[in-house]
């Protein structure tokens, strides 16, 4: 089946990440941050923070502040008129760059190449490193007092949110854990050879699995009407999962390119990519 997707915010070339808040949708596009008002799709501030342009930098926002990696710095902004707040070094070179990030009410989690964990406090600043594993964690997902961690090495880690210290961690493959997406007490991991798991975090066990669930490298982008959807950027597909077995419900598919964020809200489901100058948009109610 194919989706139809709507260019609702048009920019000046692709996205390179973007978060949506409950009024906003913050979007990194070359050097620029973009807040868009998500009613009238019109920008209502946009800034011009660095100095080149990057495609690899990671973006994520609370209704306060949005938080970005560049390289080894992570940028602190207000949220309501994009003034930077401050920048803090957390590496030095391409061994210890920002590879993964989130944020809860307290602290935002920075993981830096390699293994380690940065924490900076969202009230006082304070810095605090830890070494969490011998291998890059590029996502990171908070559920209740706990840190998922997701490795290149195919791990999963169940970190205390604390002490930064592992409570639990399991094997999912030889390969990155490159998607993480929490719903309730399930989380649904996406792994870089073509697996999806359902994965029960208060018995920290797998329920169910399935193989070649894409041709290429896929995300899990969340949930819509009962069932889990995944989005492959390089097979330009998009997949509707049950929920509870992972069986296929359905298979849409729209022009897509390398790679890009996505992100659903009721029926919307967002999406970035390569070939979107902007971005785009699908309502799921209509495929």
């Amino acid at each position: 089946m194919d989706g139809h997707m709507e260019l609702p915010i048009k920019l000046e070339s692709a996205v390179t990440g973007f978060c949506v808040t409950k009024n906003f949708i913050n979007c990194l596009c070359k050097k620029t941050i973009y807040k868009i008002d998500k009613e009238s799709k019109t920008v209502a501030y946009k800034k011009e923070i660095f100095e080149k342009d990057g495609a690899a930098r990671i973006l994520t926002a609370d209704e306060n502040r949005i938080y970005i990696s560049d390289f080894c710095t992570l940028y602190i902004l207000d949220g309501a008129e994009l003034e930077v707040i401050g920048k803090w070094r957390l590496g030095e070179d391409l061994s210890s760059d920002i590879c993964g990030m989130t944020a809860d009410d307290r602290k935002i989690y920075c993981s830096v190449r390699n293994g380690k964990l940065v924490t900076v406090d969202k009230g006082s600043f304070e810095k605090k490193e830890y070494d969490i594993s011998d291998a890059s964690m590029w996502r990171l997902k908070v559920y209740e007092n706990f840190l998922l961690c997701g490795t290149v090495d195919g791990q999963l880690l169940l970190l205390d949110r604390d002490n930064m210290s592992a409570v639990k961690k399991m094997t999912l493959g030889r390969q990155n854990v490159r998607s993480l997406f929490v719903n309730g007490s399930t989380l649904y991991a996406a792994c870089q050879d073509k697996k999806l798991f359902n994965i029960d975090l208060k018995k920290f066990e797998i329920t169910c699995f399935q193989k070649n669930v894409h041709k290429k490298m896929f995300d899990c982008a969340g949930v819509y009407n009962g069932m889990l959807v995944t989005v492959s950027h390089p097979c330009s597909e998009i997949v509707l999962w049950d929920l509870n077995t992972l069986e296929k419900r359905k298979e849409i598919h729209t022009p897509l390119s390398l790679s890009g964020d996505t992100f659903i809200e009721e029926d919307r489901l967002y999406m970035t990519s390569r070939n979107i100058e902007g971005v785009g948009m699908i309502n799921l109610n209509l495929v």
